[in-house]
């Protein structure tokens, strides 16, 4: 699409300025993604600031799409009443043609590990898929770019997600409790819907677990389609409720951790799909990794990929980047784990996870700044009662003062040593290891950097952990 068939679409705009004859690469709100072929969008209804405007001037912008008339600048402007409106129809006209089918999938835990199980299973039985999450974009499992949210924004998910021409990919996308709150699935037609679980997080911005749970089923109640498919997790709190909503919509609903699609109770060589039992042979997973599996084996059902072709992969499969990642240590017969685990449901599971017989794990592990307090105190606790040699340092601590988090970790998990500085807690715990010892580094797993006040600094919990172990 060029710019200058904009008034064929937008047939009410007033265009101010010439229109070029060029292609528009990218549409976006984002300053700092703008170059000469961005049709830059302004809405004064959304916290527009004239600093924005200054940014995407710097970096050659021609023409911005607005509904308000910006005096004194020389570049090309759009005007209309309604921008969304407005946007959408641009988008739709320029990539009309949706993926051949789309997945979203939401949860406090384990999203990001069941996508990239699906993306295994889409990818091994030759599926085309566009992959997004808290881990970037992907096509078919390779990486393009970072992504900064865990749901981008929806002129970056439309525009990634759709098409100009026959569209056989597959979407397999994270649904976060923001996203679907901000409406950055909106226009997006989801076909399957699944939750993996609920549980504490994220109350600093939906105030109480009722509104949280409430963004959440609104992949299911809003954004999912009317023919589309519901998969559950079985073991939610909420699952009745839940199950009860899709019900009087007619939802076809597939369960997972019990009826449909479950391995045997402390078992993952026996897989329970729709009445039939399979037998899975080294399938090496954890209790967490097994209910993400069976939340994945799900979706692959209702995408309808053939049982016996999901089964022959699930032994080859690899966990995400940053989830029960795992270094042996050989020099100490040690195991060093690195987990982005960052919720006091999740921190539970992984020291639960590797203790063996009553033996407990260590732990490195802090708690992001500006964001959610109140999950402090229970992680604190939780790490008291379930891990051995503690070391307290900064995560992501932003604008926040790192010494006010670690003091109330410490408050509530008293035998936490302090260490501020993230490599030098690292480094000491690994020093300090014992034979035989687990060592879990919590909190930022897949993250390659560590944000202090606004700078975004370069850091690796796992490529930092192989570094002291040399």
């Amino acid at each position: 699409m060029l710019f200058s068939d904009i008034p064929k679409v937008l047939i009410n705009a007033d265009i101010k300025g010439t229109l070029p004859k060029k292609k528009i690469n990218l549409i976006t709100d984002h300053s700092n993604k703008v170059d000469s072929g961005a049709l830059f969008v302004i809405n004064k209804d959304k916290n527009f600031k004239q600093s924005y405007l200054k940014d995407a001037l710097s970096n050659d912008l021609e023409v911005i799409l607005t509904n308000i008339y910006l005096k004194k600048i020389t570049l090309t402007q759009v005007v209309v009443k309604d921008v969304d409106k407005e946007v959408l129809n641009l988008l739709k006209y320029r990539q009309p043609i949706q993926p051949k089918l789309s997945i979203g999938i939401t949860g406090t835990n384990g999203k990001t590990s069941t996508t990239w199980y699906l993306g295994q299973i889409c990818n091994t039985n030759k599926i085309p898929t566009k992959l997004v999450g808290t881990l970037g974009y992907y096509k078919n499992l390779k990486k393009i770019k970072d992504s900064i949210l865990t749901t981008p924004n929806n002129l970056d998910l439309y525009q990634f997600a759709y098409s100009n021409k026959k569209n056989q990919n597959y979407l397999i996308s994270e649904a976060s409790s923001h996203g679907l709150h901000q409406g950055r699935l909106n226009n997006i037609n989801i076909d399957i819907a699944a939750i993996t679980n609920l549980s504490h997080d994220h109350l600093d911005y939906h105030k109480n677990f009722t509104s949280y749970t409430k963004s959440k089923f609104l992949l299911f109640t809003k954004v999912l389609n009317k023919n589309g498919i519901a998969v559950i997790n079985y073991r939610l709190n909420n699952y009745n409720i839940l199950k009860k909503k899709l019900k009087s919509k007619n939802v076809k609903i597939i369960t997972f951790g019990s009826k449909d699609i479950y391995f045997n109770k402390n078992s993952t060589s026996i897989l329970n799909i729709l009445g039939k039992k399979y037998k899975i042979k080294k399938l090496n997973i954890n209790s967490i990794q097994k209910e993400n599996l069976e939340c994945a084996i799900a979706c692959a059902i209702a995408m309808n990929i053939k049982i016996n072709k999901i089964i022959k992969i699930l032994p080859n499969l690899k966990s995400a980047p940053g989830r029960y990642e795992e270094i042996n240590y050989a020099k100490k017969l040690s195991k060093i784990v690195i987990d982005f685990a960052h919720t006091p449901e999740a921190i539970s599971h992984v020291l639960k996870t590797y203790t063996n017989n009553k033996i407990k794990p260590s732990i490195v592990f802090g708690c992001g700044g500006d964001r959610d307090k109140s999950k402090r105190k229970k992680m604190a606790i939780i790490v008291k009662n379930y891990a051995n040699k503690i070391y307290l340092t900064d995560d992501n601590p932003r604008n926040e003062n790192p010494d006010n988090i670690r003091k109330t970790l410490k408050k509530y998990c008293s035998k936490g040593i302090e260490i501020s500085d993230r490599r030098l807690a690292i480094k000491t715990a690994i020093r300090e290891i014992e034979t035989n010892e687990i060592l879990i580094i919590a909190g930022k797993g897949h993250e390659k950097y560590q944000i202090i006040k606004n700078n975004k600094i370069k850091f690796d919990d796992y490529k930092i952990a192989k570094s002291f172990i040399k």
